[in-house]
């Protein structure tokens, strides 16, 4: 019996429109009855998404949601974190001059999650759109190297990113938890950390055995969670590498696809 399930939102939760189907909201809320832990997990920073969170109504005793790809887990009916993970100034600095190199633009999320970058772009423009927050400019090199950080993230065009994946110092990817969370987006960590972090964390945190857990999810950074979780599920329209791991491939966003595996799985219908 599955009693966690951990969902991606863009490309997964979400159809092109960024909203949730009837379908799905009606597997979700059956999942809940029948004693299913549903946990959004997500790139996103929470004060972007507590909306969607409402309206789901995953804010009950008992819920939680992983943003920040990992970094920070909270409980959404008091709104409290039960783990938060940081990188130092002194690592988004180097990050920084690492995606000037290689001609990215730079975002960082600070440990009050506020949104900085050094120099306003469409993709900062995106950023602020999706999650409805604002950003701050900065002069990097005047970041204090012990202050805290959740993400950062060198961002531009899907062909610069991908780009960029294959250019990037080999030191980086080793160094840290790198995750291209969309076709715009290469995210970095602390080390470790991951949405398959999230999983395990809040699954000890529920006394709920590893054979008891799900994740469905379509991008890179849903791999590490998808691969630890006991049943993987990948969306149809998922980055090839996430089909491959899978341990099942549901229909697409556009079709419902969470509705289709939490039915088969969790549901039983």
């Amino acid at each position: 019996m599955i009693k966690l399930c951990t969902i991606d939102l863009d490309g997964t939760l979400f159809d092109k429109e960024k909203k949730v189907s009837i379908e799905n909201r009606q597997a979700i809320n059956l999942a809940k009855q029948n004693g299913c832990h549903i946990v959004i997990a997500t790139g996103r920073p929470y004060p972007g998404i507590k909306n969607l969170v409402n309206d789901l109504k995953l804010n009950e005793p008992g819920d939680f949601i992983i943003c920040y790809n990992g970094s920070k887990i909270i409980n959404t009916y008091t709104d409290e974190y039960i783990f938060v993970n940081t990188m130092t100034g002194k690592d988004v600095k180097e990050l920084y001059v690492e995606s000037k190199r290689l001609g990215m633009n730079f975002h960082a999320f600070r440990k009050n999650e506020e949104l900085i970058t050094d120099v306003y772009n469409p993709y900062t423009d995106v950023e602020m759109t999706i999650n409805n927050i604002g950003c701050t400019l900065v002069n990097f090199e005047d970041i204090k190297d012990d202050e805290e950080f959740l993400k950062c993230m060198m961002v531009s065009a899907d062909e610069n990113v991908t780009r960029a994946m294959e250019e990037i110092n080999p030191i980086y990817p080793e160094k840290y938890s790198m995750v291209r969370s969309a076709k715009i987006f290469l995210e970095f960590l602390s080390p470790g950390i991951d949405k398959g972090t999230g999983l395990e964390i809040l699954a000890k945190h529920f006394n709920i055995n590893p054979d008891e857990t799900m994740a469905i999810g379509d991008a890179g950074n849903d791999l590490a969670m998808i691969q630890k979780a006991h049943v993987g599920v990948a969306m149809a329209n998922s980055f090839p590498n996430i089909k491959e791991v899978a341990d099942y491939v549901t229909t697409s966003n556009e079709e419902s696809g969470v509705a289709h595996a939490i039915n088969k799985f969790i549901n039983h219908l």
